[in-house]
């Protein structure tokens, strides 16, 4: 699949890594030290409608300051446990809660991520991170041990602009010296790494690792290829 390729960007979340146990089990752990009993489904939900409602970090995308970083995140789950009574030591719960997003403890990489990175820089590919995330993804890939497979990472909020921008894409083919019908985006959303990249003039790939299929076949544009584990990018016809 990735014969004709000299570059090979990936998306962060959802492709490489993604939150261990949940994002809404985290917070129930951490919100219950502080006396505050929820329902992790629950603030699961309430994670995913205020995620959604701010287009996830695309409002981030202008801002290079961590501290504008974190009260974005501090508005987010300030909305979310508002909801259900809120907490009393917030500002101390809050400090705990983003601290430990920053960790590797957090997150778990998808079990084929490693096998297929190093299988492609065996083959000499340039590969890159372009993702919708915060400053915190540097440490975040280095404690996942993922960092030395890759030539460089993009953070939208640090570089200033997010997918589905091309200007975010475009770097990424500048960064891995290759001109754009020589690189291609693997990631798991349409509109962000699928639509993103081919305005930029690369190729692209969607995955999608739900049990359930996350993307409708129907909803997908079919020159789109369509995987859900990464070895299939590296698998032999």
């Amino acid at each position: 699949m990735l014969d004709s390729y000299e570059a090979v960007f990936f998306d962060a979340g959802g492709t490489l890594f993604h939150p261990y146990p949940s994002v809404g089990e985290i917070y129930q752990r951490i919100a219950a030290a502080y006396g505050c009993k929820a329902n992790a489904n629950e603030l699961e939900i309430r994670f995913r409608d205020a995620w959604l409602s701010r287009d996830g970090m695309t409002s981030l995308a202008s801002h290079a300051s961590e501290k504008v970083e974190r009260d974005w995140w501090h508005e987010l789950v300030s909305e979310v446990f508002s909801e259900i009574g809120g907490i009393s030591d917030f500002e101390e719960f809050f400090t705990e809660l983003y601290d430990i997003f920053a960790h590797a403890g957090s997150w778990r990489l998808y079990e084929d991520v490693t096998e297929v990175l190093a299988d492609l820089k065996r083959r000499g590919k340039r590969l890159g991170i372009v993702s919708n995330w915060d400053s915190r993804l540097f440490g975040l890939c280095k404690g996942l041990g993922v960092d030395g497979h890759f030539d460089f990472i993009i953070a939208s909020a640090v570089f200033g602009a997010s997918k589905p921008n091309p200007k975010i894409f475009e770097e990424a083919v500048k960064l891995s010296g290759v001109s754009p019908e020589h690189a291609v985006h693997v990631g798991d959303s349409y509109q962000d790494d699928v639509v993103g990249a081919r305005r930029a003039g690369i190729g692209a790939v969607l995955i999608d690792r739900s049990d359930a299929g996350r993307h409708d076949r129907q909803e997908v544009s079919r020159d789109v290829p369509l995987i859900h584990d990464l070895r299939q990018l590296i698998a032999q016809s």
